[in-house]
């Protein structure tokens, strides 16, 4: 699969999206970290690592770009993050949204590992 690198200069707010699969419930997004996302700069000075509420938007975002979800933020629950979201990373995004329940689940995950899991309600 062909990455296309973005300009190191040129800071980003999103991932690439190197794919994706619709389902009846939700989709799967084929994702790539790239080493120029904004969120990067001073979290934290050691490591570069995607924050938590940077990927609960990310989950948010592309659930509202992709599926019929209109409704207001209401709550979350069972927000479990695993494993460090870095630079170069390829993974997957699985979004199942529950029109009837309001709730949106979501999971970061790779062959090796999940990153981070959690169920999002709305309303």
């Amino acid at each position: 699969m062909n990455i296309k690198p973005q300009q190191e200069h040129e800071a980003v707010l999103f991932p690439n999206i190197l794919g994706k699969i619709l389902s009846a419930d939700g989709i799967t997004l084929n994702l790539y970290i790239p080493e120029n996302l904004a969120y990067f700069a001073g979290h934290f000075d050691e490591i570069s690592v995607v924050p938590g509420v940077v990927q609960i938007q990310w989950a948010v975002h592309y659930a509202r770009l992709n599926l019929p979800l209109k409704q207001a933020f209401r709550h979350m629950e069972a927000i479990k993050f695993k494993e460090l979201l870095l630079p170069n990373q390829q993974l997957v995004l699985v979004l199942r949204y529950l029109e009837q329940d309001g709730k949106l689940e979501f999971c970061y995950r790779s062959e090796t590992c999940e990153y981070s899991s959690g169920r999002l309600y709305f309303s």
